[in-house]
This record gives C-alpha cells, structure tokens and sequence, in this order.
C-alpha cells in the first residue's frame, strides 16, 4: 500500500508539471480499471480493492496538486522577459 502511494504521488507530480487539470479524469479512469483487474487476479477481497482505489485516487490527486501549486507559485519568479521570439533569435545567432 505505501509503494502505491508513493508512486501514485510521484505520477500525479509529474502529471502537474506537464498537463493540464483535463488528464485527471482519464487518467483516474484508467488507473481504477487497473486497480480492479490486479485486484481480481490477486484475489483480494472487495474491501481492499477500494481501499486501493481510494488510495490511488488520493495520492494521485494529491501529488497534482502539490506540483501544481508549485508550478504556479514559482512561474513568476522564473519568467523571463523575451523581446524577440526564440525562433527569430535562432536566425540571427546563425548569421554572426
């Protein structure tokens, strides 16, 4: 139970600095369907599939967030002003 709570928290932080708040529901979706078939293989009980679920669900969302947050938190401290686009600044480092 903690490894899957640690790995669902790891995934949800990479999940939060890469995509947006729209890839939760499939990703959840996808997840639980997991959950429920590994559980079945493993023949665990009906109780501890959705405490699994629950589990997954949580850190998942937990870990999102917690990245998101930092995103947000630190996305103005780390902006940087640009004049010119990068695609135009390429042609020009080029010429010289």
């Amino acid at each position: 139970m903690t490894t899957l709570a640690i790995c669902c928290t790891l995934f949800g932080m990479a999940l939060g600095v890469r995509l947006r708040f729209f890839v939760l529901l499939p990703v959840l979706f996808l997840g639980t369907l997991l959950i429920v078939v590994l559980s079945f293989a493993e023949q665990l009980g009906f109780g501890q599939a959705l405490s699994n679920i629950a589990v997954f669900a949580g850190c998942l969302q937990l870990g999102y967030l917690i990245s998101a947050l930092v995103r947000h938190m630190a996305g103005p401290a780390v902006v940087i002003e640009r004049k010119e686009p990068l695609a135009v600044r390429r042609s020009v480092d080029r010429r010289l």
